[in-house]
This record gives C-alpha cells, sequence and structure tokens, in this order.
C-alpha cells in the first residue's frame, strides 16, 4: 500500500482519538496504537513499522508518531510474540476469551 496513504489514515486515527483523549495524550497515543493493531492488516502495519524505522516517522502527526512508537516498542519486545497477551498486549484489555 502506498505510504502516503497510511501515514495520511494513521493520522486522521490521531485526529480522532485527540478529540475522545483531550486531556491524556499517552491514553490517546495508547488507543491509536489499539486501533492499528486491531484493525490494521499484518502487511500495514509492518510496512507503517519499516517507514517509521527509516525515516523516523517524517510526516506523521505527534499523537501518530506516539503510536506507532508504541508499536514500534512492542515489536522490539523479547516477549512479542504473536498471539500472547503479555507485555505487548493491549494495555488493560482482556486476552481473547477470557470472562467477564
Amino acid at each position: 500500500m502506498n505510504i502516503d496513504l497510511l501515514i495520511k489514515m494513521a493520522n486522521e486515527i490521531g485526529e480522532f482519538f485527540a478529540g475522545v483523549e483531550v486531556n491524556d495524550p499517552q491514553a490517546a497515543a495508547r488507543d491509536v496504537a489499539n486501533h492499528l493493531r486491531r484493525y490494521w492488516e499484518p502487511r500495514m502495519r509492518a510496512q507503517m513499522l519499516k517507514y517509521y524505522e527509516e525515516r523516523d516517522g517524517a510526516g506523521l502527526s505527534e499523537l501518530a508518531k506516539s503510536a506507532v512508537a508504541l508499536l514500534h516498542a512492542a515489536s522490539q519486545a523479547p516477549s512479542a510474540t504473536p498471539g500472547t497477551a503479555g507485555a505487548s498486549g493491549a494495555a488493560g484489555a482482556p486476552a481473547k476469551g477470557a470472562g467477564t
């Protein structure tokens, strides 16, 4: 996918969550990161992470860049294995299949 389109989409998602979490930029960044983790295809996330590594997130809003930085940090964590809900899982979100 075109990286410019991914940047535009990430920035728009950031704008939405900035309005929801007006007084808490860290919560907004976590919300954006969780959205990208849940709804973006793995290839889209991988392309954004590669771009973030190569260009330091140029063109991303501060909020979107913070969210991608969270995803990048989670992808670099030693315990970041697919399907686990450990330290790399969504903060505060129950693991799939967990009773509520």
